[in-house]
């Protein structure tokens, strides 16, 4: 996982690139950390990417959601998220209603990497699989958008809540509507 390097230490980076001779004439007001950074090549690794992801649950849903939320902001910077509704589970009926919600997160990790760490997250946190995708669930995390591109448009159409969702915190993927 690529370095974040927060204000103070791209200020001491500006600074330490000035006292080596690096400095060039600066036009208008930019500030001076900005300017030292203008020519830092970043690696593919510290691509700052953007994930919408949803979480669900219907087992002890308060519980696992916050234990979920634990998991996730290890695997990089927590965004806005949106509230959290109880919503009535579709298809079979016979259940507790899920809790639902989404956030942003900022990671470096690449799209399949990313899926693969909360499946593993769901996992983790005793998730069992069967054949009926939609029976009751310790937790479900799911990446709704990547970069600002829906990554699977039929969960947005199933799922009347999430579209509320995606609206609320990437309002630019529809800005067409």
């Amino acid at each position: 996982m690529g370095r974040i390097l927060y204000i103070d230490g791209v200020e001491r980076l500006a600074h330490r690139l000035v006292q080596k001779g690096h400095k060039k004439k600066m036009k208008g007001t930019k500030a001076y950390a900005l300017w030292a950074t203008d020519n830092v090549k970043r690696s593919k690794d510290d691509q700052i990417n953007t994930a919408l992801i949803l979480l669900g649950s219907n087992i002890d849903p308060e519980e696992n959601i916050i234990s979920a939320l634990n998991y996730i902001q290890k695997l990089g910077t927590m965004g806005n998220q949106t509230d959290f509704i109880y919503t009535k589970p579709l298809q079979f009926e016979a259940q507790p209603d899920f809790l639902n919600g989404a956030l942003l997160l900022h990671t470096c990790l690449p799209l399949e990497e990313l899926q693969r760490k909360l499946k593993q997250i769901e996992l983790d946190m005793g998730r069992l699989r069967n054949e009926n995708k939609n029976t009751p669930r310790i937790i479900d995390l799911d990446i709704i958008t990547f970069n600002g591109s829906i990554a699977d448009e039929k969960d947005i159409v199933q799922l009347p809540f999430l579209y509320d969702f995606v609206k609320q915190l990437q309002p630019e993927i529809f800005k067409w509507q």
